[in-house]
């Protein structure tokens, strides 16, 4: 039995290989000890686990009490029929076999367990065939034992969980049935008379493998242990079983557009594997320029054929349909014709009348396309049971107008299936989203998928696999157990930007993927400006999505489109990524410490790059291969098949296998990695590790700082499984998302050397040079010239408020000034009219006079007008310079209250914007030394504080001056007595101004 690998001596793993592989494996088969029989009624007989020095696990199976013995009593259905165990079948079908009656066989299944093999042996002399004997039917009888011991075991498997589940825990480790009854079976002997026999011998169990696997040099006291092989044999058929099942894709029944003569829908089987034609597969495209034949005819394309139906049908002339035959790309055909139409003025209703058979003569097309060309059919047949979708730009009703990644999105939610979306594109749903209505039609996608379930029901099970056969047995012979995850990101990639240099000399290239699109331009005969569309980008990841551009819209012929996709495409990788680790010896020492391990490049699935990666990110990988149970070699073979035969979405990992490749031949060279410079750099980065990469598609523009590349999810394998099994645990696994990176590194240096040269540009930027620069210093150059204008915007702000108090104290000062020089001429108007009077001080007047009005002067002065009648506190007026000043406000207030005046500030309300400018900058204060009265109503008013007068503004006063050197008083004449004073009548109250107020040029 060659699959048991811990068996085999040549391929059994090392130490280290099992301890990884068997750590952690405890006491869970010991729960077998607690499962009762249900017809010996006895306990099964506890397993013991030796753990050898090597670290390798044998496990010890006892005699007919051991639940996994095939002795043990546990009934079996077979055929109608019922057998207490699993040697009670096997000793009956042999007697079966050799022609014994059924009814002699009862005695049979009435013994115990143990006397089975006596019991079948008397009853098989009794009944002896003739012309035979014990000795002659030995070997018949050996053999016989062996396949329904066997087939036994498979039908006790399905029937007695408990069996398969002990089975299963003993995971990978070496079984040995420990019976001394029987020496063919078991090893005739007990587990403790084995356990002695290892410790005499001093063996382990990579020994005891051997011994079993060859009976040369095999102790004459060690049995055959026939019974362990059926058990491990059996334990790999479960797992490949259960492996099988999950790695299955579930099918799912949809309509198609077909119907037949009782018009009924055609019916699709499909599953949720999404193919877009492109690539390799852009031939099964109508709008794909390829030359088929009708009925001796040949035309360019489908298109071509259906718009030349058309324009029979309408008796357009030759020429016209000339120009419909020159048109070298199906896509411009609809153009073309509509050009047409409407030089020659058809009508459109004209027009409509003939477009209903536009779809028949484009699906009559497809079938002689496809059934005239061998390759064709392959190519259908190689995509299995996926879900075909056209996303070129044509009729939408042919094509789908939304993307494969946008598909692959929808996908993944829990509500989406690949039934719900053909319905969504066929408008068969009760109501299409809003949102979704541009995925609507692809019916070329639909019409091939009927064409396929015709082709896969004529017996014709070949399907040719996508890319050129890869022989993997020298890479899986030496791989280990160990998984080394690469992305995009990665020091291995083509889009590494390490600059090699083509053999031969020539100009240096910036990344592998530049040698990679050099060749593929070179290989298509692309056109100058599309060269140049290419090559001019230093960045690879934007010359490796401007090549998928062009190959993607380029028209070269099928063979061509196949032997580059197939073939060209992944020898030219394997000679970039050569040349790269030999002009780069640090990345060849980090390519040479991977070992033996399995390297596996992670990235999402898309159809133009099925075969280069693995379809999934590195943490669904890993959880999906410990799920499934799948280790190294099982995912290489898993990734050789062809995409038929794979399952969903997972990807071939060509790069990985042609990075093995370089590996072993550099290996046979002779280069050892301790005499290669060290890349100095961690595992994280050599890897790209989680990076946003594992979502890039390459024939979409990649932008590293979008959101839907850390949180986005896709279909892949694991949601599938997840999805299938309902594991809880499997499924939030499979919806983990990326958080965003707050913080990058950056290089201070470098930044500030960009803004330097940003600087000496002078507002003329050099794009060649920005270019030039990765995008994490040019986001910090950003950020550093943003932070320096947010400066300069700072220090505008502060200017501009000191600015504004400066204008506002100007202001103030300004009106203080002319008040102040107003009252001092009204004052020396006083004084002459004293002088001129006689000496008598006109500001007090005489007893039972009424107060003075105040001078007209005064009266003069800019006032606001009173706004509303509410009632506030009066606020101080300016008084006059001079010594009297304050004793003159008094009186001219009192005046004034007595008079009924509705003066001061009792009215006065401050502006919204006066009052702000107030509160930002403080008001000056405009008054002097007060007097007794003023200081007291002032102190009632406002208790904040107010700038004083310096003392040499008040020197410089002229009317300090004149205070200083008064001049002589003369005697004058006492006057006559004046007669009382004219008292204007008062203002309304909306209309009456405060004394001394001045207008503000707001409200002026």
């Amino acid at each position: 039995f060659i699959p048991f690998r811990c068996l085999k001596p040549s391929r059994f793993p090392d130490s280290q290989s099992l301890i990884d592989r068997f750590a952690g494996y405890g006491e869970s088969y010991r729960e077998k000890s607690q499962i009762s029989s249900a017809f010996s009624g006895v306990q099964p007989k506890p397993l013991a686990a030796l753990t050898m020095q090597d670290g390798g696990q044998i496990v010890l199976i006892g005699n007919e009490s051991d639940i996994l013995h095939s002795g043990y009593s546990h009934a079996i259905n077979e055929g109608g029929k019922r057998f207490p165990s699993v040697n009670h079948y096997a000793h009956s079908q042999i007697l079966l076999s050799l022609g014994i009656d059924e009814t002699k066989l009862l005695d049979l299944l009435a013994v115990s367990t143990k006397d089975v093999p006596n019991k079948a042996r008397d009853l098989l002399l009794d009944n002896m065939p003739a012309g035979h004997d014990l000795s002659t039917l030995s070997s018949y009888l050996s053999t016989s034992r062996h396949s329904y011991t066997m087939q036994g075991l498979r039908i006790r498997v399905h029937q007695d969980k408990a069996f398969e589940r002990c089975l299963m825990e003993t995971n990978q480790c070496l079984l040995i049935v420990c019976d001394s009854k029987d020496k063919e079976l078991g090893i005739g002997m007990e587990e403790q008379a084995f356990a002695e026999f290892m410790g005499r011998e001093r063996v382990d169990a990579e020994q005891i493998s051997y011994w079993m696997m060859n009976e040369i040099g095999r102790p004459q006291n060690l049995g055959a242990n026939q019974l362990g092989y059926f058990l491990m044999w059996l334990r790999h058929e479960m797992r490949d079983a259960k492996r099988a099942s999950m790695l299955k894709a579930r099918l799912c029944d949809v309509d198609g557009i077909s119907r037949d003569q009782n018009e009924k829908s055609a019916q699709l089987s499909v599953n949720d594997q999404l193919i877009s034609l492109t690539g390799v597969f852009r031939p099964l495209s109508n709008y794909f320029p390829m030359r088929f034949e009708i009925k001796g005819e040949v035309y360019r394309s489908v298109e071509h054929y259906a718009y030349e139906k058309l324009f029979i049908s309408l008796k357009l002339d030759d020429k016209c349909i000339e120009k419909l035959n020159t048109t070298v790309l199906p896509i411009h055909i609809p153009l073309v014709a509509q050009r047409i139409f409407d030089k020659l003025k058809i009508s459109q209703s004209t027009i409509d009348g003939k477009l209903s058979k536009l779809d028949r003569w484009r699906q009559s097309a497809m079938k002689h396309k496809l059934g005239n060309n061998d390759y064709l059919q392959q190519l259908l047949l190689s995509t299995g049971n996926a879900l075909l979708v056209d996303f070129a730009e044509g009729d939408p009703t042919w094509t789908c107008g939304s993307s494969e990644s946008e598909l692959q999105r929808l996908l993944a939610k829990d509500y989406v299936d690949a039934k719900k979306l053909l319905g969504w594109m066929r408008e068969k749903e009760e109501k299409v989203p809003w949102r979704l209505r541009h995925i609507c039609g692809n019916k070329t996608g639909v019409l091939l998928m009927e064409l396929r379930e015709r082709m896969a029901t004529k017996d014709n099970q070949s399907r040719i696999p996508l890319i050129s056969h890869l022989d993997l047995s020298l890479l899986t012979s030496q791989v280990s157990s160990h998984v080394v995850c690469f992305t995009a990101e990665s020091v291995w990639h083509p889009l590494y930007p390490a600059e090699i240099t083509p053999p031969g000399g020539g100009r240096i290239l910036p990344s592998p993927a530049h040698y990679v699109a050099e060749k593929a331009i070179k290989f298509y005969s692309l056109n100058k400006l599309d060269s140049e569309y290419i090559m001019d980008e230093k960045s690879s990841v934007v010359c490796w999505q401007r090549l998928h551009e062009v190959l993607r819209a380029c028209s070269p012929d099928m063979e061509k489109d196949t032997q580059w996709w197939m073939v060209k495409r992944h020898a030219v990788m394997k000679e970039a990524l050569s040349l790269m680790l030999e002009q780069h010896p640090p990345l060849l020492r980090a390519l040479l410490d991977t070992h033996d391990a399995l390297i596996v490049y992670c990235c999402r699935f898309s159809s133009m790059e099925a075969e280069l990666s693995i379809g999934m990110r590195e943490s669904d990988l890993r959880a999906w291969m410990q799920h499934v149970d799948v280790d190294t070699k099982n995912l290489m073979e898993l990734c050789n098949r062809p995409l038929a035969f794979r399952p969903p979405y997972l990807g071939g990992n060509r790069l990985g296998f042609i990075l093995m490749e370089l590996r072993r031949e550099f290996v046979l060279r002779g280069v050892f990695p301790s005499n290669l410079p060290d890349l100095g750099i961690g595992a994280d980065a050599i890897l790209g590790s989680d990076s946003p990469t594992e979502s890039m598609m390459c024939d979409v523009e990649f932008d590293v700082v979008d959101g839907d590349n850390y949180t986005g999810l896709w279909i892949n394998p694991l949601l599938l499984l997840a999805r299938e099994t309902g594991d809880k645990a499997l499924l939030a696994a499979a919806t983990r998302v990326k958080h965003s990176p707050r913080m990058v590194s950056l290089d201070e240096e470098k930044i500030t050397e960009i803004v330097d040269d940003i600087d000496a540009m002078g507002g003329k930027l050099d794009l060649s040079y920005l270019s030039e620069c990765s995008p994490e210093d040019l986001r910090g150059a950003m950020m550093r010239l943003l932070g320096r204008l947010r400066g300069w915007m700072m220090r505008a702000d502060l200017q501009q408020a000191e600015m504004n108090y400066v204008t506002r104290e100007v202001t103030t000062q300004m009106q203080f000034s002319r008040r102040g020089l107003e009252e001092a001429i009204a004052h020396c108007k006083h004084v002459a009219m004293m002088r001129d009077g006689g000496g008598e001080r006109m500001d007090v007047p005489p007893p039972g006079m009424p107060p003075q009005i105040p001078p007209q002067s005064l009266l003069n002065l800019p006032m606001r007008r009173e706004r509303s009648p509410a009632q506030q506190q009066p606020m101080h007026r300016r008084a006059m310079a001079g010594g009297d000043r304050d004793d003159y406000r008094g009186r001219y207030d009192n005046g004034r209250m007595q008079s009924g005046g509705g003066g001061g500030q009792s009215g006065r309300r401050r502006s919204p914007e006066r009052k702000l400018r107030g509160d930002l900058i403080p008001a000056p204060n405009r008054g002097g030394n007060r007097g007794v009265n003023g200081g007291a109503h002032h102190g009632m008013m406002n208790n904040s504080p107010r700038r004083p007068y310096r003392g040499d503004e008040r020197e410089r006063s002229p009317q300090a001056k004149r205070r200083r050197s008064p001049s002589p008083v003369a005697a004058v004449a006492e006057p006559p007595k004046p007669a009382p004073p004219k008292v204007k009548a008062p203002r309304p109250a909306d209309e009456e101004l405060s004394d001394g107020e001045i207008i503000d040029s707001d409200e002026d």
